[in-house]
């Protein structure tokens, strides 16, 4: 197999500037919908052959817009990477990236794709406010507090930012600080009475019980709001929510826009109190959300109404999870895919639930049958690859990664995991192991974060290069400390010792990665668990 990788030269891969995007299924979708979807791909792919330059970047911006707004994520990402490709220096496409990105939780591609943005453009409020949400989801409060710092003496009119500000502030424990921007942004936006509950907590943190009981009773649901018309143009052009209000949450879903998908699946309940596809996707949403008893009682009432729903099994299984209840979770996500088998969650919540238990057989099992499932879907098929390697199985997953770059040879984390694998696996190849440097070279030059930084260090210590293995990983840990992960950085070092012993990793992933120890499901960070489990 590795002979037909050797069709798929690095040189080419490097100068490839855009990749082939799927027709995805689009069966589920309102007929209306479905029509509307092919009329823009159908005149998307008739258009682009007389297009160059910045002309063709903006139709592949433009088709990428319109699978966004259906919640058709995947494709989306693909058509932006495309239009970011032909118009390198177009921060309106980097930034839009970043935003797929994160509706797809890839929370360090976001990353990078708004920072590059960021560098082209540090004007357009939206990319930096997003970039330090992204930042602070990944634990560099600092950094986020800098970054946003930053722009006060330009946007010292935006409410937004200031609350934003106030909010990070008071993760960090400057009340003081807090309680001066959040004054200030409510100067700002009088009618943004959400922010009384953050006023509350700076208080409450200061002692003064008397001014946090008069902000709680001032508490609403209006936050400030933040003018982004790039977003507003890629989701409102056309129907952006379309079909039943159960529909359209699981849009919102797909947009990563979880508290409004809470709001509207309640429209779907309180229409249809046995509704039980909503009742389960309340449910999830609730225990997303940090509210556990809710989420409890909605998983339930979804059960009892039909107990071989699988839809209502894998809600009962991630309420379970989020409170801590490693065990009945994973007795209902066997019950979800038993009752649907192409059940993508259940799938990959019962591989984690068996890789948690060491039984890493029945965990590739789960996850082979999700890579059936999601083809295209790269995390899947790490998910199988480090499965396979916890078995001693590298040789079949090097197998099976070469299977699916044969046909994706412009897939960028599937390429991660080839050098990843080729790199540490004793039953790769020289002409593999020469290839995944080649490779790594490749992705690094196009994507130079931490995950990208930390393969390449693997291929140059796969083949000999251990010096320059040392800098790439040293390059990886610089980028974990001055994010405040802790658990990263410590595995990133535990690497960099190998590498100074002159000795290769033997998995694609470090131990403790999640992949090999996934963590139990976890609610949204800022989300205070309402009613936890014991």
């Amino acid at each position: 197999m590795a002979a037909l990788l050797l069709f798929c030269a690095p040189g080419a891969f490097a100068d490839a500037l855009v990749r082939t995007f799927p027709k995805p299924d689009t069966s589920k979708l309102e007929p209306a919908a479905a029509k509307q979807l092919a009329q823009a791909r159908d005149a998307f792919e008739k258009n682009r052959v007389n297009l160059v330059g910045d002309q063709l970047a903006a139709a592949y911006a433009e088709i990428g817009a319109v699978y966004a707004r259906f919640g058709i994520n995947d494709v989306a990402a693909i058509a932006m990477y495309d239009a970011s490709q032909l118009a390198p220096k177009n921060a309106a496409y980097l930034y839009l990236r970043g935003v797929i990105a994160s509706s797809q939780k890839r929370e360090t591609d976001a990353r990078a794709n708004f920072q590059g943005a960021l560098a082209l453009d540090d004007a357009y409020l939206p990319i930096r406010y997003r970039l330090a949400d992204t930042m602070i989801g990944l634990g560099d409060l600092d950094g986020a507090h800098k970054l946003l710092a930053a722009a006060l003496p330009k946007h010292n009119d935006q409410a937004v930012l200031l609350a934003m500000l106030g909010r990070l502030e008071i993760k960090q424990k400057r009340y003081s600080q807090a309680l001066v921007h959040l004054q200030q942004a409510l100067k700002l936006e009088p009618e943004a009475n959400a922010l009384y509950k953050d006023l509350a907590a700076v208080y409450s943190a200061q002692g003064d019980a008397d001014k946090a009981k008069a902000a709680q009773a001032k508490i609403g649901s209006t936050a400030p709001e933040l003018a982004d018309p790039l977003v507003a143009r890629m989701y409102s052009r056309g129907p952006t929510l379309h079909g039943s209000a159960l529909e359209q949450a699981q849009q919102l879903v797909g947009m990563h826009r979880f508290w409004q998908a809470r709001a509207k699946v309640a429209e779907a309940v309180l229409a249809n109190g046995k509704d039980v596809q909503a009742l389960a996707l309340s449910a999830r949403l609730d225990a997303l959300l940090g509210r556990n008893e809710a989420a409890q009682k909605t998983a339930a009432i979804a059960l009892k109404l039909n107990p071989g729903d699988a839809s209502a099994n894998l809600s009962q299984g991630m309420v379970h999870e989020f409170a801590g209840d490693d065990t009945q979770a994973m007795a209902f996500y066997q019950r979800a895919v038993q009752s649907d088998p192409a059940q993508a969650d259940a799938r990959l919540l019962l591989g984690n639930a068996l890789m948690r238990r060491g039984k890493y057989a029945q965990a590739a099992e789960q996850y082979g049958k999700l890579v059936a499932i999601a083809p295209a879907n790269a995390d899947a098929t790490a998910h199988l690859t480090a499965a396979l390697v916890a078995q001693g199985r590298c040789g079949d997953a090097l197998k099976q990664v070469n299977a699916q770059l044969a046909k994706r040879t412009h897939d960028g984390d599937l390429m991660q995991i080839f050098v990843r694998l080729a790199s540490t696996c004793k039953a790769a190849s020289k002409d593999e192991r020469s290839m995944a440097l080649d490779y790594a070279h490749a992705l690094y030059k196009q994507r130079p974060d931490a995950d990208d930084s930390t393969a390449l260090a693997l291929a140059q210590a796969a083949n000999g290069k251990f010096d320059d293995a040392q800098n790439s990983q040293a390059e990886a840990i610089y980028e974990a400390v001055r994010r405040g992960d802790v658990q990263r950085a410590k595995m990133y070092r535990e690497t960099m010792r190998q590498f100074v012993a002159k000795q290769v990793p033997q998995k694609p992933w470090p131990d403790d990665d999640s992949l090999f120890k996934p963590p139990l499901l976890s609610p949204l960070p800022g989300t205070k668990p309402q009613g936890a489990q014991k």
